[in-house]
């Protein structure tokens, strides 16, 4: 399948190598914490989120494409400086990553702009990256310093 003659994004992380990549992707991606669902019994979480898409490249228009990270086999989650009540609140996803602590489980953390974090304790590390509509221009570019 194919949006406007782009790919979309299917990526799978098994590894931290995998990870990094799926980190990579979805830096910068916005979301509302009300886009954030735990189902306890699939013992799946899943955050949908309108990720920037470094893909294309630093010479086309930015653009933007609503997408889900699904992260399997969570434990538990702990979030720090997040008012998970606030359904409306914004995070801004900086980073993934994967601390193993008893293998192949270890502690996945999501952290976000502001100081914002989830730790996602998983059994293993199985995080999935999928966009899930067609690209659309982005008004600017995220900048780092």
């Amino acid at each position: 399948m194919e949006f406007d003659g782009v790919r979309p994004v299917r990526l799978l992380a098994q590894s931290n190598d995998d990870l990094q990549i799926i980190s990579a992707m979805a830096q910068d991606a916005v979301t509302r914490v009300g886009d954030i669902s735990h189902d306890r019994k699939s013992r799946q979480l899943i955050l949908a989120m309108n990720r920037f898409c470094w893909e294309r490249g630093r010479k086309t228009a930015p653009a933007r494409a609503r997408s889900a990270l699904q992260i399997e086999s969570v434990i538990s989650i702990k979030a720090k400086g997040i008012a998970m009540g606030k359904k409306n609140g914004i995070l801004s996803l900086l980073a993934l990553e994967f601390t193993e602590d008893e293998a192949p489980g270890g502690v996945l953390t999501i952290t976000f702009s502001d100081g914002g974090a989830l730790a996602v304790a998983v059994e293993c590390l199985d995080v999935a990256l999928v966009d899930i509509s067609t690209p659309w221009g982005a008004k600017s570019r995220p900048k780092h310093g």
